[in-house]
């Protein structure tokens, strides 16, 4: 899908010493641009449920609207429908021949974002943090996209800690009322200060929010594994229904991890999981290992993890 000359070639035609009539000048360059964008887009557009055809379009297209300063056009669409999945192919195009320091553009400031987003898996949370702050100050971005910096801060200062901040990053997203918005109220939820909250806000949050997935989360760190697997099953089949392969391998996964747990201990027949032994109290000396913390202390463990 190479709509410009590998960059060598296209280096050392643009930069050549020659005179000659027929030499395109940086007007050329940039209609070019603007024309190989535009097909570029119009290629997606065809076929956008292909990921595999989004992730090359996008990897064209950032190159394009980065290199020639263009505006985002059809790349803002392209990135949400690459977010949708939770699937994090590496996007980030090769530098550029002239590397212009910092992000100028808002195509400057999207190439960081979704390459941060992408990286976010192999970096630490802290590196995470500091590239999405550095995007989130410039203001280049348009709202939407603002947002979605904004929220994927905050998920990352909530796993490094941060609660006061990633709640400030959650909220200003909620309120918003954007397309991140059910997911800043999910996020809300996680680092709600009480179990009650945590449920209540859990149980409004609709299938935008993942409220299944969430109720699950809830369950588990309350040591109730059998409501626990139930939630993520519901989650799972709810993310088939809408064909989200990221989230079903998510719910089924967590589901997994939330069965480990009476399997090992030979606990899985109903009545008999680790949660409802150690709601009903330690019979034995022995069963005492097993007692979980008062609720509060468990809603706190649960929001810091």
């Amino acid at each position: 899908m190479a709509l410009l000359p590998p960059g060598l070639i296209r280096s050392t035609i643009r930069n050549a010493d020659d005179q000659a009539d027929d030499r395109w000048s940086p007007g050329d360059w940039s209609k070019a641009a603007r024309r190989a964008f535009a097909a570029v887009g119009r290629q997606w557009s065809v076929s956008p449920d292909n990921r595999m055809l989004l992730v090359a379009c996008l990897r064209q297209g950032l190159m394009l609207a980065r290199d020639h300063r263009l505006d985002l056009g059809w790349l803002a669409d392209a990135a949400w429908a690459y977010i949708s999945d939770s699937v994090w192919e590496p996007l980030a195009p090769p530098a550029p021949h002239e590397a212009a320091a910092g992000l100028e553009t808002a195509a400057d400031a999207l190439v960081e974002t979704l390459s941060t987003l992408a990286r976010r898996q192999h970096e630490h949370r802290e590196r995470t943090v500091d590239r999405l702050i550095a995007v989130v100050d410039t203001g280049l971005l348009p709202t939407d996209l603002h947002e979605m910096a904004v929220y994927y801060r905050a998920k990352a200062q909530r796993d490094l800690g941060r609660s006061d901040d990633s709640r400030r990053g959650m909220q200003l997203v909620a309120d918003g009322g954007g397309r991140l918005a059910p997911a800043a109220r999910r996020g809300l939820a996680r680092l709600a200060g009480d179990f009650p909250t945590a449920m209540e806000t859990a149980q409004a949050l609709g299938w935008a929010g993942r409220h299944h997935r969430v109720m699950g989360d809830v369950w588990w760190v309350q040591g109730d594994m059998e409501r626990a697997a139930a939630a993520y099953a519901a989650a799972r089949g709810e993310a088939e229904q809408h064909g989200v392969a990221g989230e079903r391998a998510t719910c089924e996964a967590q589901r997994a991890f939330v069965l480990a747990f009476p399997a090992r201990r030979g606990l899985s027949a109903p009545g008999g999981s680790l949660g409802h032994r150690c709601r009903a109290g330690p019979p034995e000396p022995s069963a005492r290992r097993c007692r979980w913390p008062v609720p509060e202390t468990r809603a706190r463990l649960w929001v810091q993890r």
